[in-house]
């Protein structure tokens, strides 16, 4: 097993392909769902023509575009330890839409137990075009740049902040689309930049609802 790492810490290691994914693609005939072929990334998302023959129209995978998520640094102070600070639960406040009458303490600590205890998210196309990897989302965000936006996305997608995920079944398969054409723009190898996942961060909210169960631990 090959470990991916930064200067700081090992954030995504990659492992063998297992299981079946569809994603998100658009021609000029309209966005559809389509499975991505177990050839080249190249073909999967650059080779031109559709289906009936034709070939006048390229194929090509996006990025979903979304917006309303919260940044990294917001997610960021759901992994520190200790009794929350005022500026942690000021940020579950705002997040989660609560009033001066919540309990804004135990809020803070529902999140923040279920973000350190969340399973690896499994990241890959599941056909063997593009290696699967692990994503851990504590060790993502206690760390700064690149991959931490990449948790940030996927947590937005998580509560909500991004509204319905459709076509996509969920969070999971939503992250799993953006990492699949980073992973081919950046040349059909593990991505270094995530900024472009930057202009989904617009300060959004949810309903106190979207709140998980938990209490401080």
């Amino acid at each position: 097993m090959k470990e991916l790492t930064t200067k700081k810490t090992t954030e995504v290691i990659t492992q063998p392909a297992q299981s079946r994914r569809k994603f998100l693609m658009k021609s000029t005939a309209g966005v559809v769902i389509t499975t991505l072929p177990a050839q080249s990334v190249w073909g999967a998302c650059n080779a031109s023509g559709l289906s009936g023959g034709s070939r006048t129209s390229e194929t090509v995978c996006e990025i979903p575009l979304v917006v309303g998520g919260r940044s990294p640094g917001s997610w960021r102070v759901y992994v520190k330890s200790g009794n929350p600070s005022k500026n942690s639960t000021n940020k579950v406040r705002s997040m989660f839409s609560l009033g001066h009458s919540d309990n804004l303490t135990a809020a803070y600590c529902s999140v923040r137990n279920e973000i350190t205890n969340m399973p690896n998210i499994i990241l890959s196309d599941g056909m063997g075009a593009i290696p699967e990897a692990t994503l851990n989302i504590e060790t993502a965000l206690s760390n700064t740049g690149g991959i931490w936006n990449l948790a940030a996305y996927y947590l937005n997608a998580y509560y909500g902040f991004y509204g319905d995920l459709s076509p996509y079944a969920n969070a999971e398969e939503f992250v799993q689309q953006a990492w699949a054409v980073l992973y081919i723009n950046n040349g059909g190898s593990v991505p270094t930049d995530y900024s472009i996942l930057e202009s989904s961060f617009t300060d959004g909210y949810v309903d106190k609802s979207n709140l998980p169960y938990g209490e401080c631990s």
